[in-house]
């Protein structure tokens, strides 16, 4: 599969394809006789992986951490930062929640008749 391809699967632009290709996030692919890019299912599966940890925040420099540990095999690596993400992950949305309740509060407020709006 071509990179064009692969970004339309993935949603990730071509130049942050080559980015991660770069920073080793992804093996780099072996190329046809034209010297395209091809790519298998497999790097598919792991730049959706990738998208999914840097779309929650991952720093990029776990998310190297993470592959190298994936390539290694190593799950104890992988389970331990999948872990540490989702425990901070855990702790934003508490925070998004608060945030949540704190605004909707402010709404019924403003909404109600009568009620002096002017203050904050």
């Amino acid at each position: 599969m071509k990179i064009g391809q692969v970004s339309q699967q993935t949603g990730l632009g071509i130049h942050t394809i080559r980015y991660y290709e770069k920073q080793g996030l992804i093996n780099k692919p072996k190329k046809d006789a034209s010297g395209h890019r091809e790519y298998k299912p497999d790097d598919i599966d792991l730049l959706n992986w990738i998208a999914c940890m840097k779309h929650s925040g991952m720093p990029l420099h776990q998310i190297q951490q993470y592959v190298a540990a994936f390539y290694a095999h190593d799950n104890e690596t992988r389970l331990a930062l999948l872990n540490t993400h989702l425990a901070h992950l855990v702790k934003q949305r508490s925070a998004i929640d608060h945030y949540i309740e704190v605004t909707q509060h402010k709404i019924e407020k403003l909404a109600a008749p009568n009620k002096n709006v002017n203050k904050i």
